[in-house]
C-alpha cells in the first residue's frame, strides 16, 4: 500500500474540527451579521441605496436582476441537490463512483436541509425587508422585538433565501475536503462564496435584503454543511482515498489470481 501523503496525516480530529469549522467559522458570520445590523450598518446602506425622489430603491424593477438575482437562483440548490441524488443512486451501479457517494448525499442534505430552514426561519423572525420599511417607502416600522410565533408579525426576510441558494454552494468546499481534493477543496469554497455574494448582493441593490440577512443565511448554510460532513470528514477521514486503493488492490488480486490460473 502506498504511503499516506501529508494531507492525509493531517485530518482533523473530531475536537479541532468541530472548535474550528462547526463553531468559530459560524459563530463569526454570525457575530458580523449582528454587529451589522446592531451598529446601523443595515440601514446605512439601504439608506445609500434607496432613491428620495422615486421613493423607491431603483433597482427594484430591474428586469435582468430579478430574473438572475431573484427567479433563477432559487433553482441552484435545488438542481444540485437533484444531482447529487443521482450520483449517489448511480454509484451502486457504477463501482468506480462509490467514493462519491457520501459526499454526494451530504451535499443534497445540505442544500435541501438549508432551504427548507430558511423558510421556516422567515415566519418567526421580524426584521423586514428594506423596502417595506415605512422610512424606505414602505409600510411597516422598524422592529422592536427579533423574534415572533405569530406569522402575521413576520418580516418574511430573515434569512435571506437568495442568498442562502448561493451559500449553498459552499457544500462543494467540504465534499472536496471529504474526496481528497485538495484543488477541489479550495475552488470550492471560492464558488460558495462568490455566488453566495453575488446573489446577496444583487438582492441588496434591488432593497429586497438587509446585509445582516444575507450574512446570517451564510452562518446557517455554513453550520449545516459542516454538520453533514462531520461523519466523512472526521469519522471516515480519507474515505474515498482508502476506497481507491482497495479497488486497485482487490483489480491487482483479480489479475494475480488469472496469472496463476493460466
Amino acid at each position: 500500500m502506498p504511503p499516506l501523503s501529508s494531507s492525509e496525516l493531517r485530518k482533523p480530529t473530531a475536537a479541532s474540527y468541530l472548535c474550528s469549522h462547526v463553531i468559530a467559522v459560524t459563530l463569526v458570520l454570525a457575530c458580523l451579521a449582528w454587529w451589522a445590523n446592531a451598529f446601523g450598518l443595515d440601514l446605512r446602506i439601504a439608506q445609500a441605496l434607496f432613491d428620495t425622489a422615486l421613493d423607491d430603491f431603483p433597482l427594484r424593477a430591474s428586469r435582468w436582476l430579478d430574473l438572475i438575482g431573484h427567479r433563477m437562483v432559487l433553482a441552484l440548490p435545488i438542481g444540485i441537490a437533484l444531482a447529487s441524488v443521482g450520483v449517489a443512486a448511480a454509484s451502486y451501479r457504477i463501482p468506480a463512483w462509490r467514493p462519491w457517494r457520501g459526499p454526494a448525499l451530504a451535499v443534497a442534505a445540505t442544500c435541501l436541509a438549508g432551504q427548507v430552514l430558511v423558510t421556516q426561519l422567515k415566519h418567526h423572525t421580524t426584521l423586514p425587508r428594506p423596502y417595506d420599511l415605512d422610512t424606505l417607502g414602505g409600510y411597516t416600522p422598524y422592529p422592536l422585538h427579533w423574534w415572533t410565533w405569530a406569522r402575521a408579525r413576520a418580516g418574511g426576510a430573515l434569512p435571506s433565501g437568495h442568498a442562502g441558494a448561493g451559500y449553498s454552494m459552499l457544500t462543494l468546499y467540504f465534499a472536496g475536503w471529504a474526496l481528497g481534493r485538495p484543488a477541489w477543496r479550495w475552488a470550492g469554497l471560492a464558488i460558495g462564496i462568490a455566488a453566495g455574494a453575488g446573489f446577496s448582493i444583487v438582492r441588496i441593490l434591488q432593497g429586497a435584503h438587509f446585509l445582516s440577512q444575507t450574512l446570517w443565511s451564510a452562518a446557517l448554510l455554513w453550520l449545516l454543511a459542516a454538520l453533514f460532513f462531520y461523519p466523512l470528514i472526521v469519522a471516515h477521514p480519507g474515505g474515498s482515498r482508502a476506497g481507491r486503493r482497495r479497488c486497485r488492490g482487490e483489480g491487482a488480486g483479480q489479475a494475480a489470481g488469472a496469472r496463476k490460473r493460466a
